[in-house]
């Protein structure tokens, strides 16, 4: 079992740096209301003008639950999550960087939460002010059990990080009081939250104290889901029935969107064969399903989790590893329906596609689960925050226009500048805990094999059941140079059966062993050593990395006829500042003609790629150069007769796409047209 994690590397350090120096006391800023700052409206359905843009409310409203203070409850329904999401964090930030003046806020922090929490163990500071009466009866959109996953995910963290247990017994009071609402037996709720958490969080906290009610009221809530899809609608038509508001402001209740697939519940979970509805619903459900799986051994659980993956990874999936095609609903359309411009795509879908990726890997061992998550981690994931940690994308585009993202209604979900923070704030507390927890990705176990994930410097302790330890220490320059070096500090008694991930998109590699050919078996993505590694032994594993160019499924319309470049995991996009404007203009060069090179004075130090393509002129520059009577108009000057296409030579700088809109504001793109 992985004991202690240290990251070394200079790619992650310094965004771990970034968020824990930058990020985590700015967010503490803003859920204590100690900052002015505009709060940016994101496209999550509704009346946006009902919500105060100045003040985020979190901790205040815990203070007002708490009975200390007189005023309001504000905010969104599941505003308490962002004070779990930031405290999580916090938790994993501890692990990394002990720090004794945040460890005191969070501290401070939890008491106020255990002084919100009723006697029964109940805790959601919009029905305990608002609305008392109305407790578990709007689980459609309600997200209490949402909210209560995101405390317990958080207290087992913080629990894990500081060895403390007050946080811990807040959440299984909660849990508790779950419990004893929702279950099998006569007169308790049959059915869950209609925004999935609280499954994943309960499967983790019967991790930490192996207590079997919380595995086994996971398994519930995860099967309960689809027996009856007229489940929330019934609340929804006896909430309109007794005259209540909607706990969206500006949203009705009964809502065309808000169907049963929008909820994962219009079929049992092992009965569901594609992703439907809200996408982030579903990753949070996939993840829990998977952890489910292998912790309790229910086939059914296994079923649902393998029926999710196949879906989402074949045909839902864009190259940046974002889900969630449109805005209405922020929510899965149909297979291989991924527009590149009104894409949703957003933040907490990769996180939560990183768990599902982690969670199945852990069950099957196959190498493509690394892979997604890698792929949803350097692109997406990253994407959702600016260098500095001070702004925040919720949408991430894999193509962007500042002009049609303000005249155009169905683009203007997507941003061209990250606000500094939203009135709907799940993404950046979300992102901080994914990076911050990154050491618990790097590796996992399986019948006494370490299997090495990801690729990130870092050193490594194992427990084994023997008792004895594996130290391990990674170096690297990973993503930008493929070389990764393993050294065995010790071995343990019986040295270390190690398997090492062989990336899809790695055409070549070399292993070696104290600079001599190892050899290894390749199986489902991964390179087993034959035997095991021993104390000092040094593996050194070479992956070539070159720029290369990928084209989509032809299924995928928005995406016909267009390449993209990659290089590793890292995804590329070309950007006004660099290129241009008129994008859609540009045709990259041959896949031999990629250059590159890292320049450390960009972007923070990135690897930079160049590609010698062209630019079509636009059709008044060539109609110039001709006769007006050669390319005669056909009903308005818009268009004409086909004529050939005129080029001019254009060197096309590529940056990574995590990167883009850190510079001046402007267009960008993934996917750019071929060679002509």
């Amino acid at each position: 079992m992985l004991e202690q994690i240290e990251i070394t590397s200079p790619f992650w350090q310094a965004r771990q740096q970034t968020i824990a120096q930058q990020m985590i006391p700015y967010q503490w800023d803003i859920i204590n209301d100690l900052k002015q700052v505009e709060i940016a409206v994101t496209n999550t359905g509704g009346d946006s003008t009902a919500l105060d843009s100045d003040k985020s409310y979190v901790v205040e409203n815990f203070l007002i639950a708490a009975g200390k203070k007189q005023g309001k409850r504000g905010g969104m329904v599941f505003q308490d999550s962002d004070a779990y999401k930031w405290l999580e964090a916090v938790a994993y930030t501890l692990e990394v960087q002990p720090n004794d003046d945040l460890r005191a806020k969070a501290d401070r922090l939890i008491d106020i939460i255990a002084a919100a929490q009723a006697d029964d163990g109940y805790l959601n500071t919009y029905f305990q002010v608002n609305e008392p009466e109305r407790k578990y009866q709007s689980l459609y959109m309600s997200h209490e059990l949402y909210c209560a996953g995101h405390l317990i995910e958080a207290a087992v963290a913080y629990t894990l990080a500081t060895k403390t247990t007050k946080f811990l017994e807040v959440a299984c009071k909660l849990a508790d009081n779950i419990d004893a609402h929702f279950g099998p037996e006569e007169g308790k709720i049959h059915g869950g939250d209609g925004h999935e958490e609280i499954e994943l969080a309960l499967l983790r906290l019967y991790e930490l104290t192996q207590a079997e009610r919380y595995l086994k009221l996971a398994e519930y809530l995860l099967l309960i889901r689809g027996q009856d899809p007229d489940f929330f609608t019934a609340q929804q038509r006896r909430d309109v029935a007794l005259g209540r508001k909607s706990l969206i402001p500006g949203l009705e209740i009964i809502h065309p969107d808000f169907k049963a697939p929008y909820f994962q519940s219009d079929k049992p979970v092992d009965e569901q064969t594609e992703a439907k509805g809200h996408a982030v619903r579903v990753v949070y459900l996939c993840a829990a399903l998977a952890l489910g799986a292998k912790l309790s051994g229910n086939q059914r659980l296994l079923t649902a989790a393998n029926n999710y993956w196949r879906n989402i990874v074949q045909k839902c999936l864009y190259l940046t590893g974002a889900i969630g095609s449109t805005a209405h609903g922020e929510a899965f359309t149909g297979d291989y329906d991924l527009p590149n411009d009104s894409i949703y795509g957003e933040t907490c879908a990769s996180v939560g596609l990183i768990f599902f990726a982690h969670n199945m890997l852990r069950q099957n061992q196959q190498g493509a689960c690394a892979d997604v998550m890698e792929q949803a981690l350097y692109n997406t994931v990253l994407s959702g925050m600016n260098l500095d940690g001070k702004g925040f994308f919720y949408v991430n585009p894999l193509e962007a226009s500042p002009y049609r993202s303000k005249v155009n209604p169905g683009l203007r979900h997507v941003l061209t500048r990250r606000p500094g923070w939203f009135a709907c704030a799940c993404c950046p507390p979300n992102l901080a805990r994914m990076v911050m927890s990154l050491g618990h990705y790097l590796y996992h176990e399986d019948n006494g094999t370490i299997f090495s994930d990801l690729f990130v410097a870092s050193n490594a302790t194992f427990k084994q059941k023997d008792g004895s330890t594996i130290e391990l220490q990674q170096s690297t320059n990973y993503p930008w140079d493929g070389t990764v070096r393993y050294e065995v500090k010790q071995a343990g008694s019986a040295g270390v059966k190690f398997a090492l991930r062989l990336p899809q998109w790695c055409e070549h590699y070399h292993l070696s062993c104290k600079g001599q050919e190892r050899p290894a078996e390749l199986k489902d993505g991964y390179l087993y050593l034959k035997e095991p590694a021993q104390t000092g032994d040094i593996i050194e594993l070479t992956l070539e990395l070159e720029p290369m160019l990928v084209e989509a499924d032809a299924r995928i319309g928005a995406d016909y006829g267009k390449q993209a470049v990659v290089r590793g995991p890292i995804v590329y996009c070309a950007e006004e500042v660099d290129n241009g404007a008129q994008l859609q203009c540009l045709h990259l060069g041959s896949e031999g003609e990629l250059r590159g090179h890292y320049d450390p004075e960009l972007l923070g130090g990135v690897y930079v790629i160049e590609s010698q393509g062209q630019r079509r002129k636009l059709a008044e520059a060539a109609a110039a150069t001709s006769p007006a009577t050669t390319i005669p108009a056909i009903a308005s000057p818009l268009y004409r007769k086909a004529q050939p296409a005129q080029y001019e030579a254009q060197s096309i700088k590529l940056i990574p796409y995590y990167a883009w809109c850190n510079r001046a504001e402007g267009e960008m793109r993934v996917w750019l047209n071929p060679q002509p």
